[in-house]
């Protein structure tokens, strides 16, 4: 009894000890998250619109971090005269179709299956802009396995003074895009920190990454993905041996610990990885201390000692950019908390980041890409279920609603409805479960977008939604979709 007492006290106090350590660590990461947002999101940066004076500070910004942080640069710069010099930015010429600063117009199709009702690629003048990528590579250490690389990305670029694309009407200010994307590009920016901190540690060196990291801040994500387009096309290491692509867009705002993971379906390996690394790791220490073996995965992702109720997503495609690298053949996994009300508005400021969850998501994150860097084995690419491959679906109604990522199969959840919207007036809310539109049952998004595809302007429709313990039936009249 004397001795089951001493190793439960020796265990208490161990992890006692090791989450002490942790949130010390967690502390110092969550005050460089916040120094990164406050910058990319600030009005010096003027919302970031790609091509813009923004833009380029912000990518200079990433730049900046990356060469502290002493990662390799990416590619051979530009030069005037002379050699090409190396550096952190790969530049690409675009051109744009509107301009930024046009009446904004809610677009008329949206990347399915992935939807975001109401957003949309962005605009600008049709003068060719130059943009630029920022790359940052840490070599890895296996001789073999340091041939292989694995992506981790986000893009920095954001909407600048509005127009097209904005979802505020008429709108000249600041769109910050504080969680769409300073969010994604900061925590890109400490999981670099933190795998070079490992890789640069001495006593450390057998865990540091055996594959090639590639960290890289696309721009052009909100005019159509230009920027990891350019990449995939253009890409400093070899697709064939990328491994995976890990996108992180929009993960600023995690609210009762709810995480969509996107990509799931794109390797055969994900759904364990993902679960395994969601259980918390003073879990997983007790755990495996008492009873000497590795614990199981739990049931359902609401058992206690996990990190995140997981919202897991098949789909390879959707309005980001692991849309480029999947339609490549590459294995993705996408990170995202959700839509909200100040999504592509100039309200999404930095104060508005729940930085506590955006701590935990990096790390989690880092777990994640720890876990695939050190199977010997390559994740097994798998072609994900999708509706349409990715297509695009053109709407010529709006109900104003903001759909939930996760997959589902007994209707679709909603994370919010717009302000003075079809769905608003209809009495939808946020968290009603759309179960039957226009006659047709509704079982997931993608039902919801075959059917939204179909819809008249101005005809009365009949909508069945689940609001807890009830069901309502709604009347709901869809309103044009706003024509570029």
């Amino acid at each position: 009894m004397k001795r089951q007492l001493f190793s439960f006290l020796l265990l208490f106090s161990f992890v006692a000890s090791f989450s002490a350590q942790k949130a010390q660590t967690a502390a110092a990461l969550e005050t460089s998250l916040r120094r990164h947002v406050e910058y990319l999101a600030s009005d010096k940066l003027e919302g970031r619109r790609t091509g813009e004076q923004g833009a380029n500070f912000a990518g200079d910004y990433v730049a900046e971090q990356f060469k502290k942080l002493k990662l390799k640069p990416g590619v051979l710069g530009m030069t005037t005269s002379g050699p090409a010099l190396p550096s952190y930015k790969q530049y690409f010429t675009y051109t744009p179709v509107r301009d930024p600063h046009s009446t904004p117009a809610e677009p008329t199709s949206v990347s399915s299956p992935t939807v975001r009702e109401g957003s949309g690629a962005a605009a600008n003048n049709t003068q060719a802009r130059t943009a630029f990528n920022v790359i940052g590579i840490l070599p890895g250490r296996d001789p073999v396995l340091k041939n292989e690389a694995i992506v981790i990305g986000a893009h920095y670029d954001h909407l600048g003074h509005g127009g097209q694309g904005s979802l505020a009407a008429n709108s000249t200010e600041i769109h910050h895009g504080a969680d769409d994307n300073a969010s994604g590009t900061a925590a890109v920016i400490e999981l670099g920190r933190q795998f070079v901190s490992v890789a640069r540690t001495s006593v450390r060196a057998h865990s540091a990454n055996k594959r090639t990291l590639i960290f890289i801040a696309f721009s052009g994500e909100e005019d159509g993905l230009f920027g990891s387009k350019y990449y995939v096309n253009n890409p400093v290491w070899p697709l064939d041996k990328t491994i995976a692509m890990i996108n992180l867009d929009m993960v600023g705002r995690l609210n009762v610990d709810k995480l969509t993971v996107g990509g799931i379906g794109t390797a055969s390996e994900w759904n364990k990885i993902v679960t395994e690394k969601n259980i918390t790791e003073t879990g997983w220490i007790a755990l495996t201390t008492l009873t000497n073996v590795p614990p199981k995965t739990p049931k359902n992702p609401n058992e206690s000692g996990n990190y995140f109720t997981l919202q897991l997503n098949q789909d390879g495609f959707g309005p980001s950019d692991h849309s480029s690298f999947y339609g490549k053949q590459i294995p993705v996994l996408f990170f995202f908390t959700g839509t909200h009300l100040d999504y592509h508005k100039p309200s999404d400021t930095f104060e508005k980041v729940n930085y506590e969850g955006l701590t935990k998501i990096t790390n989690y994150v880092a777990a994640i890409v720890k876990a695939i860097d050190e199977n010997p084995t390559r994740p097994t690419y798998k072609v994900a279920r999708s509706s349409n491959s990715g297509g695009r679906m053109t709407f010529s109604v709006s109900l104003g609603t903001i759909p939930s990522y996760a997959d589902s199969t007994d209707g679709m959840e909603l994370d919010g409805v717009r302000d003075n919207s079809p769905a608003s007036k209809a009495g939808l809310k946020k968290g009603d479960k759309i179960v039957k539109l226009a006659g047709k049952e509704i079982k997931n998004v993608y039902d919801y977008t075959a059917v939204l595809g179909e819809m008249k302007p101005d005809i009365e429709y009949e909508i069945v939604i689940k609001r807890g313990t009830e069901t309502l039936v709604l009347k709901i009249v869809p309103a044009p979709a706003r024509r570029n």
